[in-house]
């Protein structure tokens, strides 16, 4: 980690053009944007909602945040398993999205009022999604029924990563195309870019040893789905001023955002010291549970090695604690158009 610090500080020179690009998504449906968000593609706010699985209005809603790439596209390997639990949806950034937190939390809320009324949802986010997801229980907490942070970036200020990450947008365009591949180990995965680029995770392993051709491939695209300019405002926008404003909410103390909270940290996170900020989290969410993962890295979601989600939402309460507050919301719908129904017929 601290050589590539090195290695960012000694390329530093121009600030490279984004490139334009439009993400690979493979959904059940066309894009939904949030009725809050512009449908133009220049637009400062565009982002996306996507269902990832089947539409079955009987399960509750599972919305996943995702970390500082945007596409919403990890967890390849962890949706089909929560398919018959959860109707799956993921918030995906496109790279000329330049929202701010507040907008970000704005959208999800008007999402979760449209998509999940009636219904218990379960809120999944992943490094800087794990920020968002926070920010948003606290936000709405009467919306919010569960939630899952993987690896947090909650502790983001206090991090190496806070010092190298900002240099990282002003490298020259073509280091910066060749970074993203370089920085994989950090990942603790080699291959947790496949989702994000569009290729099929779940097909089986890459080659040990990629092609030079493959390495300049998969970095270049990489970079477009996360050009220098996009990556400069969330680490801005998303994430420092993110974190700051739900520590602010921490630090307040009081009862825990969301009924029910799984802390899950990789023990081979080397982007950032999750062990220790899940422990500090569970102090400061009453009635969370911690789990660590000895051999996952920063990029878990797409590792089914190290993390079987279902099975630690299970083994936490957490999804039987999401299953209870969503028949408990459609057995009051149910009332209330019964009741409807009742005064319509004595009209």
């Amino acid at each position: 980690f601290t050589s590539a610090c090195g290695f960012a500080s000694r390329m530093l020179c121009l600030v490279p053009q984004p490139t334009a690009w439009s993400p690979p998504h493979r959904t059940h449906e066309r894009p939904r944007r949030s009725p809050r968000c512009s449908l133009a593609a220049a637009s400062p706010r565009d982002f996306a909602f996507r269902r990832l699985t089947p539409e079955r209005p009987e399960l509750p809603v599972l919305l996943f945040l995702p970390g500082i790439d945007g596409t919403g596209s990890a967890g390849a390997t962890q949706w089909p398993r929560l398919a018959s639990s959860f109707e799956v949806h993921a918030l995906s950034f496109a790279p000329a999205d330049r929202s701010s937190f507040g907008d970000v939390l704005s959208g999800c809320e008007a999402f979760l009022g449209d998509t999940a009324a009636g219904r218990g949802t379960l809120l999944v986010g992943e490094s800087t999604g794990a920020v968002a997801a926070l920010g948003l229980a606290y936000r709405a907490p009467d919306a919010v029924d569960g939630l899952c942070l993987v690896n947090p970036a909650t502790g983001y200020a206090g991090s190496a990563l806070s010092t190298l990450a900002p240099l990282l947008p002003r490298l020259p365009r073509g280091v910066y195309r060749a970074a993203p591949y370089a920085v994989t180990p950090l990942f603790g995965k080699r291959d947790w870019f496949r989702s994000i680029v569009g290729e099929d995770a779940t097909t089986g392993p890459p080659p040990l040893l990629p092609s030079p051709a493959a390495v300049l491939s998969a970095s270049g695209a990489l970079a477009d789905a996360l050009p220098a300019e996009a990556l400069a405002w969330r680490l801005e926008e998303h994430l420092r001023k993110g974190s700051a404003a739900v520590n602010g909410r921490l630090a307040a103390g009081g009862r825990a955002p969301a009924s029910s909270t799984l802390l899950l940290a990789g023990g081979r996170d080397l982007v950032l010291a999750s062990p220790a900020e899940t422990s500090r989290l569970q102090q400061r969410l009453p009635g969370s549970v911690r789990k660590l993962l000895p051999s996952a890295g920063h990029a878990c979601l797409d590792d089914a090695r190290s993390l079987n989600l279902r099975l630690e939402l299970a083994q936490s309460g957490v999804l039987s604690a999401v299953q209870r507050a969503h028949a408990g919301r459609r057995r009051e719908a149910a009332e209330a158009a019964e009741r409807v129904a009742a005064e319509r017929v004595a009209a």
